[in-house]
C-alpha cells in the first residue's frame, strides 16, 4: 500500500490509522507506531514513510541538512546558550510563534541532550569528589540536590511515558528497562545517603575514619549504588548513536550481539555449575597446608582456588579468559610436624587427588575457552554480518526509534519539566471545572488519546485513499497477470 501512495498527503492519511495501535498517547502517525511495535522494518524504512518522518522531524528548516559537522556541533553550543531562554517561553508562551521553533522535535531533541550533558557533568564531579575529604553521613546538600532534581525530572518523564504507551509496550523497548534500573539505582542511593544522615544524627561519630565503617554502612551502599547509575548514565548516550549513518549499524550490531551473548549465558551458567558443584569443596582438606622440599627447603603452599565454593566460581570464571595459575589444581600435603617443625617421612603425595583435579579443569578450559567462546564468536560474527548486510534498512529503523522518542517528549527537558506552565495550567483548570466542552476524562482514557475515538478506518477520507491503492495495485499488477 506505501508503494502505491503518490503524494506527502496520503501517506499522512495512511499513517494516521489507529487501528490495531495500542498505544494511548498523542501522536500523529499512530500506524507508524504500530509498524514499529511489530518491527516491520521495510515499511518504516521505505522512502514515502522516512519523507514524511523528515518533514515532522525539521519542520520547515530544510538548512539543517546543508550544515557541516562543525556547524551542527556550534549548533548545539547555541541551543545551551539560548536554553534560559527556551526555559521562560516554554513556561510562559509554549503555544506562541516564537517558540514554534523550539518546539520543533530536532530543537527537543538538543535541548534535551544540553541538559542531559549538565547532568553528566554533575555526576562526574560527584563520582570524583576526594574521598579522603568525605566526611560520614550524606554529602553536602549543594552537591546531590541537583543530580536529585535532575532524577526527579526524568523519573516524572519516564512515568508520563508508562501512561501512555502502557506497560506492555513500554517495557517491550530496552531501553526504558535500561532507564527504569538507571533511575531505580538513583533513588536507592539518594535513599541509602538519607539513611547515612538519620544514622549520623541518632549515634554521631561523623568524623570516624572510613576504614572503621562497617560494610553495609549506608554510605558505602550508597556511593556503590551512585557509582553502578553513573555508569549507566554515560552509557544512555548510546542510544543517540543510531542518528549517525556509520556507526547507527554498529550500535544496533551491539544490541543484538548482547542478545547473543544472553542466549550464551544460559550454557554458561549450567557449566560453571555444574564445575564449581564438583570442585567446591574438593581441595578443603589441604586448605592452609605448606609443603617443604627436604633437599632445597623450598615451602610450596596450597593455592585456594578450589578450597571453597567462592574461590572454585572466581577460579572458574577467570580461568575463562585464561587469567588462572596454572598451578590452581596442585594438591598440596603437609609434611612437618607442626611441634619440631621436621620433615615426616611418612606423609603422602596425593596423585590421584590432583590428576582428577588437573582433569576437570582441563575439561572445563576446554568446553569453555575453545569450544563455547569460538561458538559465542561465530554466533557474533553472524548477527554483525547480518545486520551490515541490511545496514541501510536498520538505520533507518533505528533511527526512526530515537526520532519517535523525542516526539514524545514535553517542550521542557528535564529537570525544567518540573516547573509549572501555562499549558498545564490551563489543562488543570479544564480538569477541575469540568466546563462546558466537557472534559471529564484525562486524554488517552479511551486508550486512543486525544484523537476521535472512533476507529480511523471509518473515515471516509482513508476509506477513499483505500480504494484508490487497490485500483492502482491491480492497475499495476494487470500487465503481469496478461503476460
Amino acid at each position: 500500500m506505501i508503494v502505491n501512495c503518490r503524494t506527502s498527503d496520503e501517506v499522512k492519511i495512511m499513517l494516521r490509522n489507529r487501528d490495531g495501535c495500542r498505544f494511548r498517547g498523542k501522536f500523529p502517525y499512530p500506524r507508524l507506531i504500530t509498524a514499529m511495535d511489530y518491527k516491520q522494518k521495510e515499511f518504516v524504512a521505505h522512502t514515502n514513510i522516512q519523507q514524511v518522518l523528515e518533514t515532522a522531524w525539521l519542520g520547515d528548516w530544510i538548512e539543517w541538512k546543508s550544515y557541516s559537522a562543525t556547524w551542527k556541533l556550534l549548533y548545539l553550543l547555541r541551543r545551551f546558550i539560548m536554553l534560559p531562554v527556551t526555559v521562560i517561553l516554554g513556561m510562559l508562551a509554549p503555544n506562541s510563534k516564537m517558540n514554534q521553533f523550539n518546539r520543533l522535535p530536532i530543537n527537543r531533541m538538543f535541548n534535551s541532550l544540553v541538559t542531559y550533558l549538565v547532568f553528566l557533568w554533575l555526576l562526574f564531579r560527584q563520582s570524583n569528589a576526594d574521598k579522603f575529604e568525605t566526611r560520614r553521613g550524606a554529602p553536602e546538600l549543594s552537591t546531590w540536590l541537583p543530580i536529585a532534581v535532575f532524577v526527579v525530572g526524568h523519573v516524572l518523564e519516564k512515568l508520563k511515558l508508562r501512561l501512555q504507551q502502557g506497560p506492555e509496550r513500554f517495557f517491550k523497548n530496552l531501553w526504558n528497562v535500561f532507564d527504569t534500573v538507571k533511575l531505580t539505582l538513583f533513588s536507592l542511593a539518594f535513599l541509602s545517603w538519607i539513611a547515612a544522615a538519620l544514622n549520623i544524627i541518632t549515634q554521631g561519630s561523623d568524623d570516624l575514619d572510613r576504614k572503621y565503617w562497617p560494610w553495609i554502612d549506608p554510605q558505602l551502599v550508597a556511593e556503590s549504588l551512585f557509582t553502578m547509575a553513573t555508569v549507566m548514565a554515560y552509557l544512555r548516550l548510546l542510544f543517540l548513536c543510531q542518528l549517525n549513518y556509520y556507526i547507527g549499524p554498529m550500535q544496533v550490531s551491539l544490541g543484538k550481539v548482547l542478545h547473543d551473548f544472553g542466549k550464551f549465558a544460559t550454557f554458561l551458567l549450567i557449566i560453571m555449575a555444574a564445575f564449581t558443584c564438583g570442585l567446591g569443596t574438593y581441595y578443603s582438606y589441604y586448605a592452609g597446608m605448606v609443603h617443604k622440599d627436604p633437599e632445597t627447603g623450598e615451602t610450596t603452599r596450597q593455592e585456594d582456588s578450589f578450597i571453597t565454593i567462592a574461590d572454585t566460581f572466581k577460579t572458574l570464571f577467570w580461568g575463562i579468559f585464561c587469567m588462572t595459575s596454572l598451578e590452581a589444581p596442585n594438591v598440596v600435603v603437609t609434611n612437618t610436624v607442626a611441634a619440631t617443625g621436621h620433615i615426616d617421612a611418612a606423609t603422602q603425595s596425593h596423585q590421584f587427588t590432583q590428576l582428577v583435579g588437573y582433569g576437570l579443569f582441563a575439561v572445563f578450559e576446554v568446553l569453555m575457552v575453545v569450544v563455547m567462546m569460538n561458538m559465542l564468536i561465530a554466533s557474533m560474527s553472524d548477527t554483525f554480518q547480518g545486520v551490515t548486510d541490511n545496514a541501510e534498512y536498520e538505520w533507518l529503523f533505528g533511527r526512526t526509534e530515537v526520532y519517535v522518542s523525542y516526539m514524545l517528549l514535553n517542550d521542557m527537558p528535564p529537570p525544567f519539566n518540573l516547573l509549572p506552565t501555562t499549558g498545564l495550567l490551563f489543562c488543570a483548570k479544564r480538569l477541575v471545572s469540568k466546563s462546558s466542552r466537557g472534559y471529564s476524562r484525562m486524554p488517552g482514557d479511551d486508550g486512543r488519546g486525544d484523537l476521535d475515538s472512533r476507529s480511523t478506518a471509518e473515515d471516509p477520507e482513508f476509506r477513499q485513499l483505500m480504494t484508490e491503492i487497490i485500483k492502482r495495485y491491480f492497475t499495476m499488477r494487470r500487465p503481469l497477470v496478461d503476460r
